[in-house]
């Protein structure tokens, strides 16, 4: 419980903060710098996800935990004292660093605390959570700010964040862990975090503008290149690797971030898609129980996927399953366009369903495919390719979004054309979970020498 405390904190401020906007604005000077307080957030926490993953591994993740914890605490009680935009934006960010840790360590926890087969019965109630805290974040907000402030939204985080430490803290002070004495790689966190910044950056901008081809565009691109290329560099020479190239040498494992990416592109992209589509169409409302019917979808087939990897001591099934379903669910959606309203209900339901069934079972495959002593990185850079897969989904889909619908010949039809193209997209992680190796999971805990 304290940990699905510690990732639900992680996941609502992702999107509590959101109703809030408004009345940030109001009060605090520097509204220019308003997107960030979101944006910022999720940067920071894409970005640590992989550095705390590899922490955990060389310092132990009980400590590291609690650290994480408390900085969440202190971030949250920065924001909600925040006086002016850059101070709030600052406060957010470095909770997403916290955030980062959080998601990182708590994923990686599973691992040394569940046998693989029983790993994807415990991360189906993690993603339940996740989108649960998703789901529920704007109504939260709402609240919390029009019966007290925005800086309530905040100041929530301080109990929740203590009795997260509180229960985590009794619970694993019994936990055994090896730390390894190792350096740190200082030099390849500040590679990465300059590569995936100005690259996570760059996509967040390239999903605002209808103009691509610009100088500032130009030198972020520049520059994630470059530290991009120094970062990998950087890893075959460093003594300790930040991300060890034997990871990338496991098929398993590169089959499964890949997995998570395009799962959290379609996730995050049809999020976007979706209310761009009932604003031009005027239907906002319809939009919301949409993305609800996704929402709910999602923990759904998390916990049938867990389930069954569970029973079957397998997870390749639930993965194809998943990956099958979807591009076949956003085909219907495109093919069907003047379907009822429970029409269109029970297919985003069954979009949300094949996207939970990939969640937590490619992170078992990823997990169960990591050597012991890289359990910590290989889960950490899970993290970062959901969080990069989310950016690029928004990013390109919103703007092919405005593409079309600037385009004539397609006789107000955009949207189903791009829903056709997203089907197109979908059919990439099925092709990479067909070709998935179909391990069996072990129903005992290996323990580190």
């Amino acid at each position: 419980m304290g940990l699905i405390l510690g990732l639900f904190l992680a996941a609502l401020d992702q999107t509590i903060v959101a109703v809030a906007l408004p009345d940030i604005a109001q009060q605090l000077a520097g509204r220019e710098l308003l997107a960030w307080v979101v944006s910022g957030y999720m940067l920071a926490m894409t970005v640590s996800t992989p550095i705390f993953g590899k922490l955990g591994d060389l310092l132990g993740r009980r400590r590291l935990l609690s650290v994480s914890i408390i900085l969440f605490i202190v971030a949250s009680c920065l924001c909600g004292l925040a006086q002016s935009m850059p101070q709030l934006v600052a406060a957010r960010m470095l909770q997403g660093v916290a955030a980062g840790g959080l998601m990182a360590i708590i994923q990686a926890l599973i691992g040394d605390l569940i046998a693989p087969a029983e790993r994807g019965r415990y991360q189906a109630w993690f993603s339940g959570m996740f989108a649960l805290a998703s789901l529920i974040g704007p109504l939260l907000g709402g609240l919390l700010t029009s019966q007290w402030s925005w800086r309530w939204v905040f100041w929530i985080n301080l109990p929740l964040g203590a009795m997260a430490l509180w229960l985590c803290h009794q619970r694993l002070a019994n936990l055994v862990e090896t730390r390894r004495k190792a350096q740190v790689d200082y030099l390849g966190s500040a590679l990465l975090i300059l590569g995936l910044g100005s690259l996570l950056f760059l996509i967040s901008q390239l999903g605002q503008q209808p103009q691509w081809m610009t100088t500032g565009n130009a030198v972020f691109l520049l520059l994630a290149v470059v530290a991009t290329a120094l970062f990998l560099w950087r890893q075959h020479v460093a003594p300790e690797p930040l991300i060890s190239p034997e990871l990338l040498k496991i098929p398993a494992i590169r089959a499964g971030w890949m997995i998570l990416f395009f799962a959290s592109f379609q996730v995050i992209g049809l999020s976007v898609l979706i209310p761009l589509h009932a604003q031009g169409a005027g239907g906002i409302q319809s939009s919301a129980v949409q993305l609800m019917a996704i929402a709910f979808g999602a923990p759904l087939g998390a916990f049938i996927g867990g389930k069954l990897s569970a029973h079957l001591g397998r997870y390749k099934p639930m993965i194809v399953s998943g990956a099958a379903l979807l591009p076949l669910s956003v085909a219907l959606l495109a093919l069907l366009p003047n379907q009822h309203e429970l029409v269109t209900l029970a297919i985003l339901l069954l979009c949300g369903t094949a996207l939970g069934l990939q969640f937590p079972t490619s992170l078992v495959a990823v997990q169960n495919a990591a050597p012991l002593q890289h359990l910590g990185s290989a889960t950490g850079v899970c993290g970062l390719f959901r969080g990069l897969g989310g950016a690029v989904g928004a990013a390109m889909l919103s703007s092919l979004f405005w593409h079309l619908t600037s385009q004539d010949h397609l006789s107000g039809r955009p949207f189903q054309h791009l829903l056709l193209i997203d089907a197109g997209i979908a059919l990439i992680p099925l092709l990479i979970a067909l070709r998935l190796e179909d391990r069996q999971l072990s129903r005992t805990l290996e323990r580190k020498a």
